[in-house]
């Protein structure tokens, strides 16, 4: 009887931790490019981001001094899912999707607002290693 506690122990401990190693954390600094669909030139693109359990808050903007801030992103899994208000009056949004693997992510990005503040494009994004 013994064995099977320590069994079934050792199998949920396996289960919680392969849980926990499947879902990354995406706190920090990612710094990357932007590519707008039909353009041929990348933009810089930089995100802060926190990360509470499967919540998700930051900013984002194409360097570290220029951030948009966003509260209200989800995590689930790899994928990271969050919108940014724009404007003053918060007129439009930016509807962004990623999906994390390792010290990297890739996505889109979708802006939804009064022309001409429409449009998509690729993200890519590496982690910023701090010195």
């Amino acid at each position: 009887m013994k064995k099977s506690y320590l069994f079934v122990g050792l199998l949920l401990g396996a289960m919680l931790s392969a849980v926990a190693l499947s879902t990354p954390n995406v706190t920090g600094k990612w710094s990357g490019t932007l590519q707008m669909d039909g353009e041929n030139d990348a933009k810089p693109a930089y995100s802060i981001l926190n990360q509470d359990g499967n919540k998700l808050s930051g900013s984002v903007g194409p360097n570290e001094s220029e951030q948009d801030s966003f509260e209200g992103g989800k995590v689930d899994g790899d994928k990271l899912t969050f919108d940014v208000p724009q404007g003053p009056n918060a007129e439009g949004s930016i509807h962004i999707e990623m999906q994390v693997k390792g010290d990297q992510m890739t996505g889109r990005a979708t802006w939804s607002g009064p022309p001409p503040h429409s449009g998509s494009g690729k993200i890519s994004l590496k982690r910023v290693v701090e010195k």
